[in-house]
């Protein structure tokens, strides 16, 4: 079988996005973690997938003129 890449997105802990991770460690599991990504830099989910060795990413909202172009960062990184 076949496993999708799927990316999680956080904005803080991540407690589902750690459930995902353990989950996907079996094989069985229809998804491997690709990427986690979180709208504030320093969340503390960041540092949990890293410790888990997920990728991990932050995209600072504030830093967008608005919510397509933010958006649109996000879609292109998970795309990537």
């Amino acid at each position: 079988m076949e496993r999708r890449r799927v990316g999680i997105l956080i904005s803080g802990r991540g407690t589902n996005m750690a459930a995902l991770i353990a989950a996907a460690m079996d094989p069985a599991f229809p998804a491997a973690i690709a990427l986690v990504l979180s709208s504030k830099i320093g969340a503390p989910g960041l540092e949990a997938a890293a410790a888990a060795g997920v990728p991990a990413a932050a995209l600072d909202y504030r830093a967008f003129a608005d919510k397509d172009s933010f958006e649109a960062a996000l879609t292109e990184r998970l795309e990537a």
